[in-house]
């Protein structure tokens, strides 16, 4: 599941857990969502991990779920990508020429890049949609407001 709520309560986290159901009339697939309050003994979640929680003797009166391991930090996956980028710039700089990408072909977009290079990939993007669609109709799709600099990340 999915931790969207921390810090109301004492060792307790609100964790989200969604599901695909077939709807009987329709037959299309829905998203089914249910809470359940976890007990997190260290504190030690945040919101937007992905968790794995599993059943316990009751804790609390609503509480009956317990912390099993976290999966997926986002904050994790941030540190581990600044670490990849210091190496792969550490690399450039001593000009060994080896680079951690592999080489060879590239995607759209490298998820470990920096923030002015997916700045730079989000307005060449929009400057080639704009080239199709004419000025007019770029207002509801990318919005008006220019690009400015690239978000600042808390630390």
């Amino acid at each position: 599941g999915l931790v969207t709520k921390v810090g109301c309560m004492n060792k307790t986290a609100t964790v989200t857990v969604s599901r695909w159901a077939e709807h009987p009339k329709t037959q299309k697939r829905i998203v089914r969502s249910k809470k359940y309050l976890t007990h997190d003994p260290e504190n030690a979640l945040k919101i937007g991990d992905e968790v794995l929680i599993r059943n316990c003797p009751p804790v609390s009166a609503r509480k009956r779920f317990a912390l099993e391991k976290i999966i997926r930090s986002p904050e994790t996956l941030w540190e581990k990508a600044q670490a990849e980028e210091a190496n792969k710039n550490a690399a450039q700089t001593t000009g060994s020429g080896a680079s951690l990408g592999g080489g060879g072909k590239q995607g759209l977009l490298d998820v470990t890049a920096g923030g002015s290079e997916i700045l730079n990939a989000v307005r060449s993007a929009k400057s080639k949609l704009a080239s199709k669609m004419g000025q007019k109709g770029m207002a509801g799709v990318l919005g008006s407001k220019s690009m400015g600099a690239a978000p600042s990340v808390p630390s």
